[in-house]
């Protein structure tokens, strides 16, 4: 039977300490959100006056006015709420599919430049590259995907730093998965599809659900590419430009919290699939 090895005094006081260090950070962001809600639940007033107090009656009902409140260009809360679920979801699966195709081409078919993509990659991930937005901008208006729901191919790249991940998890993937699908004669799209892709979807889902957090928060592409076809975050970018001109802040941070439930409740459920390493595949000896 095998001891446990004890900890000395010097691990225990640095284990202690770093345990300590991510409880006040976890707290942080429970209390950060706790207050949002209660700030939600609360008059305008209220918050003014006394932000960091609890609500004298908490007022859930704006929580449902957010619904009736936020409105920008005559699209309605659930108008942008689609909006906001078409572009997050229809975009991040195009970005990660092309991602993840264009990197197992490179990765295991070798052809003249079949290195080229990797090493641009780290180029732009070491020299950004700026001044290109206005005439990406052009470029998109002339192709007539501004103010489209064809925006969406714009995500099907390839070139971001996802390659990365998708080509070291191909390198480490043995070819022999497909040796054996070919002696069964499988062709080069049926190995692809029933033997390589299937086996990258641990991956595939870190990778899409990290995108998809990212997109369902962001304001600033649709806010430029998509005025009329306004998204949620961009819905409450423009409620607080508007608390120049009438104070309903209880209705800013109702619409923050009810904006934040589905990154949340994703978050909650696949915590594991997003911040534990993936496993490579292999074939046992």
């Amino acid at each position: 039977m095998k001891l446990l090895k004890r900890k000395t005094l010097p691990e225990i006081l640095i284990y202690s300490f770093v345990s300590l260090l991510f409880a006040a950070v976890a707290f942080s962001y429970l209390y950060i959100l706790f207050w949002a809600i209660m700030s939600g639940a609360k008059t305008h007033d209220e918050i003014v006056m006394n932000p960091f107090s609890f609500p004298s009656k908490w007022m859930w009902e704006h929580f449902v006015e957010v619904t009736k409140v936020l409105e920008v260009n005559g699209h309605n809360f659930f108008e942008m709420l689609f909006n906001s679920c078409y572009f997050s979801i229809v975009g991040c699966l195009l970005q990660q599919f092309t991602t993840v195709t264009f990197a197992y081409c490179c990765t295991k078919y070798k052809f003249p430049g079949s290195e080229l993509p990797y090493v641009i990659i780290l180029i732009m991930m070491t020299l950004p590259i700026y001044g290109a937005g206005g005439a990406q901008y052009k470029l998109f208006r002339s192709l007539g995907l501004v103010d489209s729901y064809w925006h969406v191919i714009c995500s099907a790249g390839g070139m971001s730093a996802q390659f990365l991940y998708y080509r070291a998890f191909f390198k480490n993937l043995s070819w022999t998965y497909a040796e054996a699908a070919q002696i069964d004669g499988a062709g080069h799209f049926q190995i692809y599809f029933k033997v390589m892709l299937p086996q990258a979807r641990p991956i595939f889902g870190a990778l899409f659900l990290t995108s998809w957090l990212a997109s369902w928060n962001n304001y600033e592409s649709a806010l430029l590419y998509l005025p009329n076809l306004p998204t949620l975050p961009v819905g409450i970018y423009q409620f607080n430009v508007e608390m120049m001109y009438r104070a309903r802040l209880d209705i800013l941070f109702a619409a923050c919290v009810l904006v934040s439930i589905p990154a949340l409740v994703l978050f909650i459920a696949f915590n594991k699939v997003i911040t534990t390493n993936v496993s490579l595949g292999g074939i046992k000896g």
